[in-house]
């Protein structure tokens, strides 16, 4: 099998899996788990080599303890089902945030494209946040990307930088169940000469 269709099966097998058991597959260890998160936010391209790409990884009580403050904070039961998951089903946590000052710095050394950079690190982050998602999946494990980004801010460990802005959560552990069947839109891709 190519390089390429190797990366496509891998892209194609990443799916949303909500159905989590808190414990990792096999052999894999959260040693090994950091270890490809690092190298993702390392080697995720980023607007002029800028690399704002920031991560924590939470796993035992600081993971349940953030997700209960999140659970605890939204008032709707229907609300608290997901961060309530995350907290007893899951194994971890990935959080993604991008670094304001990175982002403030290119604003003023280009300021040609000030408007831009906010944009630019959000595009960053998301490559950062599908290309772990990727990994960890390859790895056998499941995952789902939550946005509970306020919540989670005002829950992390004091420890976390201001100048850091939550992005995003990917949160992660053995599959306790298959993901869900997934439709397809029509949306080719097309040529122009």
């Amino acid at each position: 099998m190519s390089a390429v269709a190797t990366y496509l099966k891998t892209l194609t097998a990443r799916r949303t899996i909500y159905a989590l058991k808190p414990e990792l597959p096999g052999e894999i260890t959260i040693n090994d788990i950091q270890s490809v998160v690092q190298t993702i936010i390392k080697e995720t391209p980023t607007a002029f080599n800028s690399q704002p790409n920031r991560a924590v990884i939470l796993t035992g009580e600081t993971h349940k303890k953030v997700w209960d403050e999140v659970t605890k904070a939204i008032e709707s039961p229907a609300g608290q089902k997901r961060p309530a998951s995350a907290r007893d089903e899951a194994f971890g946590s990935v959080i993604f945030f991008t670094d304001d000052k990175v982002t403030e710095k290119l604003k003023a050394d280009f300021p040609a494209y000030a408007a831009a950079f906010p944009s630019f690190a959000d595009h960053t982050s998301g490559a950062a946040q599908i290309n772990s998602w990727v990994a960890l999946e390859a790895m056998g494990l499941g995952g789902h990307l939550q946005h509970y980004n306020g919540y989670i801010k005002a829950a992390l460990p004091s420890k976390i930088p201001e100048s850091w802005t939550v992005q995003a959560q990917l949160v992660f552990g053995t599959p306790a169940a298959p993901p869900g069947e997934k439709t397809y839109i029509k949306n080719d891709v097309e040529i122009f000469n």
